[in-house]
């Protein structure tokens, strides 16, 4: 599965997900996640029988079960994982 690598000057930040600190929502609506190296990867909205969702930590999590954890960020006192 091809991972659509973007450039992180080009993300603004807007939604954490509690209990997932490497995954947020960017502006543009997307999920993204950081990986080991520092790099965003964009992750698609996955469909499970009539369930979309989406993939994080290898459980899938459908659009009702992630709205819950959705906070907003706050770049004061939230950095990015590893920086």
């Amino acid at each position: 599965m091809n991972r659509m690598v973007v450039d992180p000057e080009l993300i603004i930040r807007c939604w954490d997900i509690d209990g997932y600190p490497n995954y947020f929502f960017g502006a543009d609506k997307h999920l993204y996640q950081i990986d080991s190296r520092g790099r965003y990867n964009r992750r698609r909205l996955v469909m499970k029988r009539y369930t979309r969702g989406y993939t994080l930590k290898s459980r899938f999590l459908s659009l009702s079960q992630l709205r819950p954890l959705l906070r907003r960020h706050d770049p004061t006192i939230d950095h990015p994982v590893g920086f």
